[in-house]
């Protein structure tokens, strides 16, 4: 993605009142009236995913709902929110992002209203309306997983702001429209299916993108049947695969070296000059261990530790912990968690440094988009590693879900036994990377339900899954009743978040909040 463009355009965006969403097109004179400033509306429109509260940090305060973190910092609101105590959402780093998404919905919106109008080359024409469709897609589904039922933006009347909200099935109804015509777009650019992008507009949403979305939507729709036929689509295309490089494909993926991969089917790009972008790895780690740039908030759980198996590559890529070792800013820091002098004195006679992650309330610190600090001279804010949002691998487990419920194994049935040829090809194409550097490692001959709740856990972990995946499965109140804080989930309650209180206040009232039936629920609304 040109970025570069991007942050530029961006000083041309005025601030948001009621309703979250842009007043007025971006300053620039005739807008519409060519296809480079179209271009540049589109560049736009990506712009407020990058912003902090979106995925700089935003989408991590929601993996507080679910037992892979904690708070590793004190906070009374944050606390009542994921321990599903509280009836109002007042915490900016819970709400921001509803603003972040109707942003890009607004501008993706006046994409779709008026590059049809505009004289360009019918390919590049198709390649924008897809990307526009995509966007909304996107933006209202990761609303969606946390809100359930949305107002809806609709650019035929732009100026209709205050609207009440659409009830959850017609939400997913209005996400499913946008990505089929996404899928429409993009099955034909000059005749040709849009299933990758050049380099120049590499990240960017195509055919795969499509399917791969719809995909997940169907299975939170509970349309596991219509989540299967899409995640096919991206799996017999051929056109995406797993990463494998240096037999530890799951960590090069992670790595500067790796983020261009092919199993990346969305994705924020960022600048090759790594402290401009995003500061997605600054939030969580360590305050000791950084000199003061780590932010600390989150903290990875014993139980997200104790999921990975003896021998899975991707534990450590993931979860840090005492006696690891990592190569950051030009050293090798070995980690301790309550270190001492007779620590930091055998370390430095090794020729390393001590890693110090003392204020990691749970002995165990997140690394997963660490890596970009490889690369770099010394600790930054913003060491500006991409941001997969959607992977391959995702998808070939979606598969392996629909092909299991299909033969009644799910969280109703979830000790039952499968041998089907068909099932552990898929998952064993996920769960063999994870372990190819383990000696004598055999695939799995059998599977159940839960090996694939632990799989995807795994795999995804950070990622934006794991809350709403337990939620789905109708596992949550289970799962969270577990452990050393045990909380109570109340499905009839706790389904999705309330929404934020400035945005109901901001509506004179005019948006329900949860939980209502027929907007936390696909019931209907009363």
């Amino acid at each position: 993605m040109k970025l570069n463009k991007l942050l530029y355009i961006s000083l041309f965006l005025p601030l948001f009142s009621s309703c979250s969403l842009d007043r007025e097109p971006y300053g620039l004179n005739n807008l519409w009236s060519s296809e480079e400033n179209a271009q540049k509306a589109l560049d736009a429109a990506y712009v407020p995913l990058y912003e902090e509260e979106g995925f700089g940090e935003g989408h991590w305060w929601a993996g507080l709902l679910s037992d892979d973190m904690v708070i590793n910092r004190e906070d009374a609101a944050m606390g009542q929110l994921s321990n599903f105590t509280a009836v109002t959402n007042t915490y900016w780093a819970m709400y921001d992002n509803w603003k972040v998404m109707y942003k890009v919905i607004r501008r993706a919106n006046d994409v779709l209203a008026n590059v049809p109008n505009i004289e360009m080359a019918e390919s590049k024409k198709r390649i924008m309306l897809g990307e526009a469709n995509y966007l909304c897609a996107f933006s209202y589904f990761f609303l969606a997983k946390r809100y359930g039922g949305l107002p809806f933006y609709d650019y035929n009347n732009p100026t209709e702001f205050n609207k009440p909200r659409e009830t959850k099935e017609q939400t997913y109804k209005n996400i499913e429209t946008y990505l089929l015509n996404a899928i429409e777009y993009f099955r034909d650019i000059d005749g040709q299916p849009l299933w990758e992008r050049t380099s120049d507009d590499w990240g960017r949403p195509n055919l795969g993108a499509a399917y791969g979305l719809l995909a997940k939507v169907y299975a939170h729709w509970g349309k596991m049947d219509k989540c299967k036929e899409m995640a096919w689509e991206v799996i017999n295309s051929g056109k995406y695969s797993l990463e494998k490089a240096n037999d530890n494909g799951f960590d090069y993926l992670f790595s500067p070296a790796g983020e261009k991969s092919n199993e990346v089917l969305f994705n924020l790009t960022q600048l090759p000059e790594r402290h401009k972008c995003s500061i997605i790895s600054v939030v969580p780690m360590s305050s000791s261990l950084t000199g003061g740039t780590g932010w600390f908030y989150f903290a990875p759980t014993q139980s997200l530790r104790d999921a990975f198996k003896e021998g899975d590559l991707r534990r450590k890529t993931t979860v840090a912990q005492d006696g690891d070792e990592y190569s950051w800013i030009g050293k090798t820091f070995v980690l301790k968690t309550n270190p001492t002098e007779q620590d930091r004195q055998e370390i430095e006679a090794e020729g390393k440094t001590l890693g110090n992650i003392n204020d990691m309330t749970t002995g165990y610190m997140c690394v997963k988009y660490a890596n970009a600090y490889s690369t770099m001279s010394g600790w930054v804010w913003e060491p500006g590693a991409d941001v997969p949002l959607l992977r391959y691998s995702d998808v070939l487990l979606l598969y392996v879900e629909a092909l299991m419920n299909e033969k009644g194994l799910n969280s109703s049935n979830r000790d039952a036994m499968t041998s089907d040829a068909t099932i552990l090809k898929y998952f064993n194409e996920v769960h063999e990377r994870a372990f190819a550097q383990t000696p004598g490692y055999d695939h799995k001959d059998q599977i159940n339900f839960m090996d694939l709740v632990n799989e995807r856990r795994c795999e995804l972990a950070y990622e934006d899954e794991r809350h709403y995946d337990l939620v789905r499965w109708e596992m949550a109140k289970e799962v969270y009743a577990q452990g050393n804080s045990p909380r109570n989930f109340d499905p009839a309650k706790h389904r999705h978040m309330p929404l934020p209180q400035s945005e109901i206040e901001n509506s004179n009232g005019v948006l329900i909040n949860n939980p209502a039936p027929g907007y936390s629920d696909f019931g209907n609304a009363q």
